[in-house]
């Protein structure tokens, strides 16, 4: 195996891939796990379900990471892993063992949960395990909800990873409502947009009454209430097949318009939501507001050196084209894919930082990439501030979500805060939940 780390530059990344997001990794590569691979998983993501708990069904493995990781997350009372065994595989004797763990857990939970995920892994894929039948036959006898999930790392790099099929499967639970009111929904972010954004009061200016974002229900019936909404707002990719069920099956129309920190990619998605609510959205006072934030940060911070990875809170190509813009110069980053809607980002990359150099997570040769000393000021992400050692990290993780134009004022002042006031990098993962 080679010991310099792969790489590629950004004039070799294509259009590579058949389908939504194109890899950066070689097709017969090895998977490295990083050290950064924590976060928002799906466990962690399907908990979002007010009033619910998950089942875990695991070899010991997969069992105990994610154990640990719930506990570390404060899960204690909400997550329930049956491990199975290999005479349990080979006999299928786990799938009735599925059906008294889930008994036992519901006999003495009080409050009784009303939602119940069960969670297949790898193994369940493989074996062609039929979890959406016995949720069926576990929702006719408990009298509750029931949606399987499935954790497969072997299929991250195909048309329906993990991220994908949990948030599919967590939306899943909304049922069709007669009743529409003037409210919008926030789908595919971990948290709901933060009070401080300008998003909130451009929305109550246009008639929006109320945004609606799944951590923020208190109950099943507030989360059943995101069925009512006039608009679906797709805040990340990974919720994709999400919102074109919900169009489906509910009804309701989405507009995609990402977490962004690019100027013309903010102004491009509240011209979007703007056609698709059909009121102008008063915009141009907070445009201007986040230019003036960017040319006072830029005589404050200088031209720094940036890495990008992809455990921020954005697309790491329109982070890193944004960053370009605020006159910061970005030298790598670090990704495993690149998602049809970047594209546009990489090709602009091309044209202007023809020599930024754009290495993956998970290859192999990773395991030995600190011997390099790669040196930037900044570094953006978990994984850019482990692989940049020397580097002041900000996290931008997913915990909280800044957006729109107040979003760049909100990055700018992370990024002085990171250079005035350096924190552990192990440390901020810790507290993050990022370490795995």
């Amino acid at each position: 195996m080679s010991q310099e780390p792969f790489s590629l530059s950004i004039r070799q990344l294509g259009d590579v891939g058949a389908h939504w997001q194109r890899k950066v990794m070689p097709p017969d590569a090895l998977h490295y796990i990083p050290p950064h691979g924590g976060g928002w998983g799906v466990v962690r993501m399907a908990l979002l379900v007010p009033e619910s708990v998950v089942l875990m069904v695991a070899p010991a493995v997969c069992g105990r990471i994610s154990a640990l990781r719930g506990l570390q997350v404060g899960y204690r009372k909400r997550f329930y892993l049956l491990g199975v065994t290999e005479r349990d595989l080979v006999t299928g004797q786990y799938m009735e063992k599925i059906s008294e763990a889930a008994a036992e857990i519901l006999a003495h939970l009080d409050p009784r949960p009303r939602v119940l995920l069960l969670c297949a892994t790898c193994v369940d894929d493989l074996l062609g395990s039929d979890y959406e039948t016995k949720a069926r036959q576990l929702e006719r006898e408990h009298g509750l909800l029931v949606r399987a999930i499935h954790l497969k790392p072997t299929a991250a790099d195909g048309k329906r990873p993990s991220g994908l099929a949990t948030q599919l499967a967590v939306y899943d639970l909304l049922e069709p409502s007669e009743e529409r009111d003037s409210s919008i929904n926030v789908i595919g972010s971990p948290a709901p947009i933060e009070e401080g954004s300008e998003f909130h009061e451009v929305m109550a200016a246009a008639g929006i009454q109320k945004v609606r974002h799944i951590a923020a229900c208190a109950n099943l019936e507030e989360f059943q209430q995101m069925s009512r909404a006039r608009l679906n707002l797709l805040a990340r990719p990974l919720a994709r097949l999400a919102v074109q069920h919900m169009e489906g099956k509910l009804g309701i129309p989405y507009c995609y318009t990402p977490v962004a920190y690019n100027l013309e990619t903010i102004a491009r998605s509240y011209r979007f939501l703007s056609e698709r609510l059909g009121v102008p959205l008063a915009t141009d006072r907070y445009r201007e507001e986040a230019e003036r934030a960017i040319d006072s940060y830029r005589r404050e911070l200088g031209p720094l050196t940036v890495a990008v990875g992809s455990t921020v809170n954005a697309g790491p190509f329109e982070l890193a084209r944004a960053l370009t813009e605020y006159g910061l110069v970005v030298k790598y980053v670090f990704t495993n894919t690149v998602l049809d809607y970047e594209m546009e980002h990489v090709e602009w990359l091309k044209e202007r930082l023809p020599d930024l150099v754009v290495f993956t997570n998970s290859h192999t040769s990773m395991a030995g990439f600190l011997h390099l000393g790669l040196r930037v000021d900044l570094a953006m992400g978990f994984e850019a501030g482990y692989y940049c050692s020397g580097a002041r990290t900000v996290p931008l993780p997913a915990d909280t979500q800044p957006y729109g134009y107040r979003g760049v004022v909100w990055l700018l002042r992370q990024m002085a805060d990171a250079l005035q006031n350096p924190k552990s990098h192990r440390q901020a993962m810790y507290e993050s939940f990022a370490l795995m």
